[in-house]
């Protein structure tokens, strides 16, 4: 009898440590491309507009020095897709989050769904991810200039961002 309740209360500390563990790990989302996010956005204009801003072509500007430099990746890259694929310049997914798991056109038509999925709706602050003075070269020397409003009127994909609705 007792070794049994040993094995259940056993069983019983495995399965809360399991859980508790479980409960703490944070789901990682894929990236994958502005060419996939292109399929839905060409349309709309947004990606278009995106190809015209320093965000698409601002891995392209960096010294070959630069562009190995591990410190100039977080700040003029994406990331790398599961193909382990540098995605160069900052791309949709810098600012919205790793698209894998919200790229279907019937997650993307239910905003609670797509930020249930990895989603990022920026701010001020995602912007202030980058541009701040930690950051290297000229985008951390600018980022004393750096005017979230302004910038938000001007629009990141060279299009007003639209508000959000109330």
């Amino acid at each position: 009898m007792r070794k049994s309740l040993i094995s259940i209360l056993t069983l019983a500390l495995f399965i809360a440590v399991a859980f508790t563990m479980a409960g703490d790990k944070e789901v990682k989302h894929e990236y994958v491309g502005a060419d996939k996010c292109k399929i839905c956005h060409k349309k709309d204009g947004t990606y278009e507009s995106w190809l015209t801003t320093k965000h698409a072509t601002a891995f392209d500007g960096l010294s070959d020095a630069d562009k190995k430099n591990p410190e100039f990746m977080k700040y003029y890259t994406t990331g790398t897709d599961a193909k382990g694929e540098l995605l160069t310049g900052v791309q949709c997914e810098a600012c919205h989050g790793a698209g894998a798991d919200y790229k279907k056109k019937a997650i993307m038509e239910n905003r609670e769904e797509a930020i249930a999925n990895g989603m990022i709706i920026p701010d001020e602050n995602t912007c202030k991810g980058c541009h701040n003075e930690k950051a290297p070269g000229a985008l951390g020397a600018s980022a004393k200039e750096f005017d979230f409003a302004k910038m938000k009127v001007k629009g990141v994909h060279a299009m007003p961002v639209k508000e959000e609705k109330k």
